[in-house]
């Protein structure tokens, strides 16, 4: 029998080879060192707050490229560009839920592509279909003149509601639709998510939505449920009736704002998707306080297993310019049918408010016409908070700028009805009810309460303004301020203020939750591997500027604001850089 000899001896290895080996095995498993040419930007010593909710811990955050590469102590790295946030937090940059900013967006003009006065804010993304419109259709187009243009931020696309309505419908929509108008609704909402929509966006307290019945937007929701798409809406209602309605005019008991609620919340019970009540609210002095209602009807709904949100901007003033209190019917002739509400469409014919004056003063000297004007000029003033919250912004008496009605009433031993008269008699001929005022129609204690649910995200329902021809140009007199001052000023008011919540909490409404709500998987958090989409504050200074006397002022604090690894404000100043992308919905529908 042969013996086959052992060959161990052969391969023995050293002791140097043995340390070699370890060597790499070790090296290949540790990171890699920071050299020059590893990182493009290096945010140093910052107070890092993640956008989960939790406390800020001290970290610097590497970026090369578009995505965040390493987040941990690395005192030797080096990078091209090394930002010193010693004393300052570092938090995800923020994203809008309820933002008008597609129509600037998609601008031919550049400067309203750069988005200064959102960029102040430090918002890095907004979704689109504001209130259920889009601007371009279908999706596709919408996507083209986005990406054909080059912008500021990041835009989440949805289909809107209002606009495949009026798709199908066209000017025959004030009326329920039909089972094969809903049908064909539907394949234009199944495209927009084909397309890359993330979900459904409502106006159903506007034209032409308004109409519907609560049956169509389940209809319509229920197609957007395989995507894993959600559902975002202006709600039906959000004060004792609806918007577009007046006492003269309603011959039923009013959609309010709780039944509006309600809806939105049956409309994920029916099919399971996300629901946000958008730029929710308690509208009006009547309403003030109904936010303890809501919130328990929403965490009823969330305890059923629903996924219930809110978003909320942080004032008590709504609307985006100036409000009259003058009931518009009282200003036009008597053929005029204006029956169709206050939204209706006979108010924007060339011509209907000549003799305006002439035609109030007629009614004003009727006892009964009187009686009725009277009332309605009550619930819009109520509307808006009462006439000691309504202030006058703009009038060609001076003295009038910066009074309440109330208080004007008082000097001129009138009721607030007839300042309000006196206003539309004698004040700027071509401007409804003769004066620019702005109410402060909801309040505090609710605005704090939707602040502290941990289901609520935050919201502007502002466009690109401060640029003169731009829609909603926020230099006139009586414009909202959050154009210009709304994220910021969450943080000013309710955190430093108020001190209603946290920091960390106030950072996570503003970009993991609506990040969460709307399925972005790679944005709203600060992580190894996400976009670098990146906001850098300093605490002690973050201040919104605007007011509604001066409603096109810059916010301060926000001294770095990051977009997909690009600064648009750095050191302070904007560098005008357009690096938004037009963020799509990836994968095909759950079967």
């Amino acid at each position: 029998m042969r013996t086959v000899k052992s060959t161990r001896h052969l391969v023995k290895p050293s002791l140097h080879f043995l340390g070699l080996l370890a060597a790499a095995l070790l090296a290949a498993a540790a990171p890699t060192p920071a050299t020059a040419q590893d990182y493009d930007v290096l945010i140093r010593n910052g107070r890092v707050l993640d956008g989960t909710g939790n406390d800020w811990f001290r970290a610097d955050i590497a970026i090369n490229g578009d995505r965040i590469v390493r987040i941990a102590r690395m005192p030797g790295a080096t990078a091209r560009r090394v930002i010193d946030a010693d004393g300052m937090y570092v938090s995800p940059g923020f994203i809008d839920l309820h933002s008008h900013a597609d129509r600037a967006m998609t601008s031919l003009y550049l400067e309203p592509r750069r988005a200064r006065s959102l960029n102040s804010q430090g918002l890095t993304t907004v979704i689109g279909a504001p209130d259920g419109r889009n601007i371009r259709w279908p999706i596709t187009s919408e996507v083209a003149a986005l990406r054909g243009q080059g912008h500021a931020m990041n835009f989440v696309p949805m289909v809107g509601h209002s606009t495949v309505r009026g798709y199908v419908m066209g000017s025959d929509y004030e009326r329920p639709a039909t089972e094969q108008e809903i049908a064909r609704m539907q394949g234009l909402v199944r495209q927009g998510m084909e397309a890359g929509a993330w979900g459904l966006g409502a106006g159903v307290e506007y034209r032409p939505a308004r109409f519907s019945e609560p049956e169509e937007i389940v209809a319509l929701a229920s197609v957007v449920a395989p995507y894993d798409g959600f559902y975002v809406a202006h709600q039906r209602s959000e004060a004792i009736m609806p918007l577009w309605q007046l006492p003269s005019m309603v011959d039923d008991w009013p959609v309010d704002g709780l039944q509006g609620l309600e809806e939105t919340i049956n409309i994920a019970r029916e099919t399971g998707i996300r629901v946000v009540a958008s730029h929710h609210k308690s509208r009006g002095r009547s309403s003030f306080g109904r936010s303890a209602h809501d919130t328990v009807v929403v965490n009823a709904a969330r305890a059923e297993g629903l996924e219930v949100c809110l978003d909320v901007y942080p004032y008590e003033t709504f609307g985006g310019g100036a409000r009259p209190m003058i009931p518009r019917w009282s200003l036009v002739h008597d053929s005029v049918d204006t029956s169709g509400g206050r939204d209706s469409p006979v108010y924007n014919t060339d011509g209907i408010f000549d003799n305006a004056r002439q035609l109030l003063s007629r009614r004003w000297s009727d006892p009964a016409s009187r009686a009725v004007i009277e009332r309605d000029i009550a619930w819009i003033v109520d509307h808006n908070g009462g006439a000691d919250r309504v202030v006058v912004v703009d009038y060609p008496d001076r003295d009038f700028v910066g009074k309440t009605l109330a208080g004007l009433g008082a000097e001129m031993d009138m009721t607030y009805q007839e300042v309000v008269v006196h206003m539309a008699l004698n004040g700027y001929p071509g401007l409804l009810g003769g004066a620019r005022t702005r109410g402060y129609g909801m309040h505090d204690m609710d605005v704090v309460n939707y602040y502290r649910q941990d289901y609520t995200a935050t919201a502007s329902d502002a466009g690109v303004s401060g640029i003169e021809g731009a829609p909603g140009f926020a230099s006139v007199p009586g414009a909202h301020p959050r154009h210009f001052g709304a994220f910021t000023r969450k943080i000013a008011r309710y955190v430093k203020e108020l001190n209603a919540i946290s920091l960390p909490f106030a950072v996570r409404s503003m970009t993991g939750l609506p990040a969460r709500i709307i399925g972005l998987a790679d944005r709203g958090l600060l992580r190894e591997g996400f976009k670098a989409d990146i906001v850098i504050f300093d605490y002690d200074r973050i201040q919104d500027r605007a007011t509604v006397l001066e409603p096109a002022l810059y916010s301060e604090g926000v001294d770095y604001v990051m977009v997909n690894g690009v600064l648009t404000v750095d050191a302070g100043e904007f560098t005008d850089a357009l690096p938004g992308e037009v963020v799509l919905r990836q994968g095909r529908p759950i079967s």
